[in-house]
């Protein structure tokens, strides 16, 4: 008895592999992948690489979030499967077979099909997990390994956590069949389905939500606030473009049909009444398949952008080889000292000094508002900027020049937008009210390069970065108590100290391990190694990378397998309708024209509002990029077609594979000429 389940659920597949096979490979992409990112986050080999420990945080984050993808995804391809062996299970039940043999049946096609996938999937992670290792070494002139070592506690997740799916699968399946009729299963082709009706209401409230997302894109001027409002515009999207699919499409539709003269013509009368029903039946998948579309759109350029300006904004924010911070010395032969033991360590490690320069600062977070700058007594982080304020002297010398300002006058580089010409200092109250002390004005100059000298504007969640060089010392001075009154400075009453050498990465290094072991002994508060935190960042903005690269691999994959899923569900139900045309009439050059204009608007009509939400969110996106280190708009933009052009040549080969196999379900004879 258990080799006739076998060999049936055996023939099963066989006989069905037109929609087990895209199961499978469904299933076994979804494992490789999840696979590859918990594989790289255990990977002891790549934790050896610069900026390995961050990359491999950030692989770890992005595991349960691929889990969910194919959690949801597989339940649905597997609810497709399961509608299109409704006729096939329906006859096993005319043949004298019991719902409890159906089930055991089904449970051995599951255990097939995940087996299949498991073991498919696992390998091909392994395979790719592993060239991903050899190239990161090679990158970084690591020592390659080429020993194959397996990850126990991975294969063991990734096989535990999608057994339980599938079981999942199973007994969701199991259910529907215990509790429904399955002989009214070889009945349900022949039920009529009703016209589909107009939804205005929906319609319009689609149209609002949509239009509600894209006004906050497009809307939101500073960066904390996009990244506040960004979930919320994602989701008014979601249900925007959802709603405007299922009832914008089928009420649009049907305003066409009211149009007598437009409608009774024959390629139009059986495009629209096709057009109807198909998107009666599909329009949740398509707007499922313009969703992971965009999210493609957006995740691509996003993170390409981030890790293809990282290395320049390193460079833009790190200028010295090392900074180090003290408390300010109270004598010059303090000063003096603290030099001394720098040189010290420098000859201690083999690194050869060019440069030693000493200058204070003023570091603060504080509010930048009509040419206000105002610190608060406490943080408030839906409005904050960073300042940082030096005197023309280090300006001077660390670029070599003369800015030869007034007292009067400072000047101003800023990654924000600033249009004042003049700009004063004016703290706030505890009530968050400007206070009555309120500095002079002064006159802007606008500096347009990047100052040479670590303002500390790296990575920070604000809405923008404010370098103020004024005159002299006394002015300097004269600030202070404008900035000091709040919690929130950084650092008035410190020194920096900037080192440039001219020694190799390796002797660098050195030196840095060793100030940072030795710290009591150099008396710092804390210290910077441009090339540490440089293949830091790497690390971080390289872990992005992967992540958005194996999540847009993920969401693309999703994309293209919806839409062949998507075509089959439609061939199916399809191929009786077609028939019945070409037996009252109609021509295959009619039939051909049809299937073409239909499945080429449903199936562009997706890509074309795929890149009008990423278009959308552009503005917004390029906010967040900003707080995240900072982008080029032409350079994001730039990136942002291209990868929209790419989507649109793999989407258009997939819409090509697709409709093939719809016009082979959909005329056995039918040749294509």
């Amino acid at each position: 008895m258990t080799k006739i389940y076998r060999n049936l659920a055996g023939n099963a597949l066989s006989k069905n592999k037109i929609i087990y096979v895209p199961y499978i490979i469904s299933s076994m992409v979804m494992i490789a992948i999840t696979f590859i990112l918990s594989a790289i986050s255990q990977d002891k080999q790549l934790r050896q690489v610069e900026g390995g420990a961050t990359l491999q945080v950030i692989m770890s984050v992005g595991i349960p979030i691929m889990l969910i993808i194919a959690f949801f995804f597989l339940m649905g391809v597997s609810r497709f499967v399961i509608k299109q062996r409704k006729k096939e299970l329906g006859v096993y039940c005319i043949l004298g077979m019991q719902k409890k043999h159906i089930i055991r049946l089904q449970f051995l096609e599951n255990l097939y099909v995940y087996l299949l996938s498991i073991v498919s999937g696992t390998v091909i992670g392994f395979v790719i997990e592993k060239i991903v290792q050899l190239l990161f070494l090679k990158m970084y002139h690591l020592e390659a390994d080429f020993s194959w070592n397996i990850q126990w506690k991975t294969l063991i997740l990734i096989t535990v956590a999608f057994a339980v799916f599938f079981l999942v699968f199973f007994i969701i399946n199991a259910i529907g069949i215990l509790t429904s009729n399955i002989l009214e299963y070889m009945k349900e082709e022949s039920k009529g389905e009703k016209q589909p009706k107009s939804k205005w209401i929906l319609a319009i409230v689609g149209l609002i939500f949509l239009g509600s997302g894209y006004a906050l894109s497009l809307n939101t001027k500073e960066g904390l606030k996009a990244i506040q409002y960004f979930g919320i515009a994602v989701a008014l999207v979601i249900f925007g473009t959802f709603a405007l699919f299922t009832a914008g499409s089928i009420t649009l539709l049907n305003s066409m049909k009211k149009n007598k003269k437009f409608y009774y013509k024959t390629g139009h009368f059986i495009s629209i009444s096709g057009m109807l029903y198909r998107m009666k039946r599909n329009a949740a998948n398509l707007a499922t398949i313009c969703i992971f579309a965009t999210m493609v759109l957006v995740t691509m350029s996003s993170v390409t952008t981030l890790y293809s300006t990282i290395n320049k904004l390193a460079n833009e924010w790190y200028v010295t080889d090392f900074e180090i911070t003290y408390v300010k010395a109270k004598t010059q032969a303090e000063r003096d000292e603290r030099e001394s033991l720098l040189r010290e360590a420098a000859e201690k490690t083999g690194v050869s000094i060019e440069q030693i320069y000493t200058y204070q600062s003023i570091d603060a977070f504080a509010t930048v508002e009509n040419g206000v700058i105002s610190t608060a007594p406490s943080y408030r982080s839906d409005d904050i900027s960073h300042v940082f304020i030096i005197t023309e002297d280090v300006y001077d010398y660390v670029h070599e020049t003369k800015l030869n300002l007034a007292k009067d006058e400072v000047g101003l580089f800023t990654s924000a937008s600033f249009s004042e010409d003049t700009i004063r200092f004016q703290p706030m109250t505890e009530d968050y009210e400007l206070s009555d002390a309120v500095s002079p004005d002064f006159r802007v100059r606008r500096i347009d390069d990047t100052p040479k000298i670590n303002t500390g504007g790296a990575v920070m969640m604000t809405n923008g970065h404010y370098v103020l060089v004024v005159s002299d010392e006394s002015v300097f001075e004269s600030l202070k108590p404008y900035m000091c009154e709040s919690s929130w400075i950084i650092d008035t009453e410190r020194e920096r100290v900037l080192i440039n050498t001219s020694s190799s990465k390796q002797a660098q290094l050195a030196m840095y391990d060793e100030l940072d072991q030795n710290w009591p002994t150099y008396k710092y508060d804390w210290v910077t190694c441009k090339i540490d935190r440089v293949d830091e960042l790497m690390g971080l903005y390289g872990g992005l990378f992967f992540l958005g690269a194996f999540l847009s691999i993920a969401f693309l994959t999703i994309t293209i397998l919806n839409m062949y899923f998507s075509q089959l569900q439609q061939g199916y139900e399809d191929a009786k309708r077609f028939a019945i045309m070409r037996k009252v009439g109609l021509t295959r050059k009619e039939i051909k024209k049809s299937i073409n204009s239909q499945i080429v608007v449903v199936f562009l009509l997706p890509l074309i509002v795929a890149v009008i939400h990423t278009a959308a969110s552009y503005p917004m996106v390029n906010k967040i990029l900003n707080l995240l280190g900072g982008c080029d708009a032409s350079s994001f933009l730039l990136i942002v077609l291209i990868c929209c052009l790419l989507f649109a040549v793999v989407y258009t080969i997939a819409y090509l594979f697709t409709r093939r196999t719809y016009l082979k379900m959909v005329s056995g004879a039918y040749d294509g000429k």
